[in-house]
């Protein structure tokens, strides 16, 4: 095995939305087995993968900054299985609050959403810190407040007591894309802004060219540029790492750069765009040792694609996506076989020997579970973590990968683990799991196929009660004004919210003026439009009806033959 200073490890954990995550987490559980975590020295992360890079990294900040009590050694082995322990069941409940939702849940928000000032993505910038990164204990403290967690202050300064030779200090790159010039965008503790890779050569005359790589500590910045840097967020820049174009606004960095002498605004999308695996960066910090955990969509065979234009334009987004990963893995499968591990979910060599029946349906079902941000039930959460611990265990026993060579794995009985005994090993529990994870590829409605009675139960009254208001408002107001009314508060949704007028007010400097006025005099008196009501009012029924069926559903429940502790209730 090399010495210390003869190899460099770097993690990449790529993209996926929750279900990358949760999949990460698993393998993660193998990683602390095998005293890999801590000989980390590179953590590289991509839109879902970006959201458990940075609940893991401010776990391992929280541990080795805290000063260890008198006559403790220094964190090993077990602190590190402690740390993925905790994560295990704190990183899922904070995935059942529901990202998506939430993000339409406040109507005051909704309306900010609906000017030009504030996006979802903002949004959703807050929501991840308040849900997953404020609730981690922070030593020597972060400047964590009203849900802003400074980028510049998450450098993790461990105590001297706290480090030994076989500890290593863990660096974390948050990938994003720049829709202004298609580079890759990376976020870190020390430094913003694009990072040339191999596959990003700009010619001299390009009229933007790389926007360079600003150091937030440097002496050099204007004080205009310094406060910007300082105002960037972790939230921010995990939110901008999962802005998935169409679905998320773009997260927007103004002034820190001139173009032609006038100030230039960054937008920065998904960084799956230039690399959904989080490789490249990597490459760059040369590595000499890779482990990628693979998560990512994987491009399925389709005998009869649809010819509709929006159906051939995903197709043709899938395909491109799949080129742009093979030419990622390519580069990694350039590394020594026993320098590098790579663990993807369409592993088709070791899937029967993790599930012992129905492994070519659980895996397809895998696959294709949805890659959003909302809630993940108990079922999928823990199929995804056994599945990602189960094919990281089968690839490092396989390929031999030489930094783990000489560990001596210590076992752990994971919660997760459980999943085999409760479903994979009993014929109908594994049906009833295996349709509630092809459910889970559905973006809406999931509960209502689950072949559940309840929630068509709750929904039944619903077209009743309008039904009955609505007589009740004709008798009471006469047909003739219902009616009227009706049709104005059409109209007046209809021309708020229709997308070609308020583009014609936005380009309409007086008109635009006036609609900016309205909207924060509303959101000022705390009265924002009705169509703000309208999202919260649908997001709340879903979330606090629909979504906690869905995930009442998906529980793993404990038989009174099984042992150990009990997962406390949410």
């Amino acid at each position: 095995m090399e010495t210390r200073n003869e190899f460099k490890l770097g993690l990449a954990l790529s993209g996926g939305g929750f279900r990358s995550a949760l999949f990460h987490v698993g393998m993660l559980a193998r990683l602390a087995e095998l005293d890999l975590l801590r000989k980390v020295d590179v953590i590289s992360s991509v839109s879902g993968g970006s959201i458990i890079a940075a609940y893991y990294y401010l776990k391992v900040k929280a541990l080795l900054e805290k000063a260890p009590a008198e006559g403790q050694k220094p964190p090993g082995r077990e602190a590190y299985i402690r740390i993925v322990a905790e994560i295990e069941t704190d990183f899922l409940a904070a995935v059942q609050n529901n990202m998506m939702l939430r993000t339409f849940l406040d109507p005051v928000k909704n309306a900010r959403m609906l000017a030009t000032e504030f996006s979802n993505t903002e949004r959703l910038a807050e929501l991840l810190t308040e849900y997953f990164y404020q609730p981690i204990p922070q030593q020597k403290g972060t400047g964590a407040k009203q849900n802003r967690i400074p980028l510049k202050n998450i450098p993790i300064r461990p105590l001297a007591a706290n480090l030994c030779p076989e500890t290593r200090v863990p660096f974390l790159i948050i990938n994003a894309t720049s829709l202004n010039t298609g580079n890759l965008w990376q976020f870190t503790s020390v430094s913003v802004g694009e990072q040339q890779t191999e596959h990003a050569r700009r010619d001299r005359d390009d009229p933007i060219g790389f926007l360079k790589k600003f150091r937030i500590d440097d002496d050099r910045l204007t004080i205009e540029q310094r406060k910007i840097l300082y105002n960037i967020t972790l939230g921010q820049a995990v939110a901008a790492s999962c802005c998935v174009p169409g679905i998320f606004e773009p997260l927007q960095i103004r002034n820190l750069y001139k173009a032609g002498g006038k100030p230039l605004t960054v937008r920065l999308v998904d960084g799956g765009l230039v690399d959904n695996q989080g490789l490249a960066s990597l490459f760059v910090e040369n590595c000499t040792h890779i482990i990628c955990s693979d998560a990512s969509d994987i491009l399925k065979p389709e005998n009869h694609p649809s010819a509709q234009f929006l159906n051939v334009a995903l197709r043709a987004n899938d395909i491109l996506m799949d080129r742009i990963r093979s030419k990622s893995l390519n580069e990694l499968f350039k590394f020594d076989s026993k320098r590098h591990a790579l663990f993807g979910q369409g592993d088709h060599a070791t899937r029967n020997h993790i599930f012992p029946a129905d492994s070519e349906k659980i895996v397809r079902a895998l696959t294709r579970i949805r890659t959003d941000l909302d809630s993940f039930s108990d079922r999928e959460a823990d199929t995804l973590m056994y599945y990602g611990y189960q094919l990281s265990r089968r690839v490092m026993e396989n390929n031999g990968f030489e930094l783990a060579r000489d560990s001596m794995p210590a076992t752990r009985n994971w919660r997760f683990l459980a999943i085999r005994d409760r479903f994979l090993n009993n014929d109908e529990r594994r049906k009833d799991l295996l349709h509630h994870l092809e459910v889970g590829s559905r973006q809406m409605f999931k509960v209502f196929l689950l072949k559940k009675a309840m929630p068509y139960v709750i929904l039944l009254p619903i077209p009743v009660i309008i039904t009955l208001l609505t007589l009740y408002l004709i008798i009471k107001i006469s047909p003739m004004v219902f009616w009227g009314l009706l049709l104005c508060f059409a109209l007046v949704l209809t021309y708020t919210q229709n997308q070609r007028i308020l583009k014609l007010m936005d380009n309409v400097a007086v008109l635009r003026k006036i609609k900016h006025r309205i909207l924060k005099t509303l959101i000022s008196l705390r009265l924002p439009e009705p169509f703000s009501y309208i999202m919260a009012l649908a997001s709340w029924i879903q979330l606090t009806i629909f979504d906690r069926l869905f995930l009442r559903y998906g529980r793993v429940r404990k038989t009174s033959s099984e042992s150990g502790s009990r997962r406390p209730q949410r």
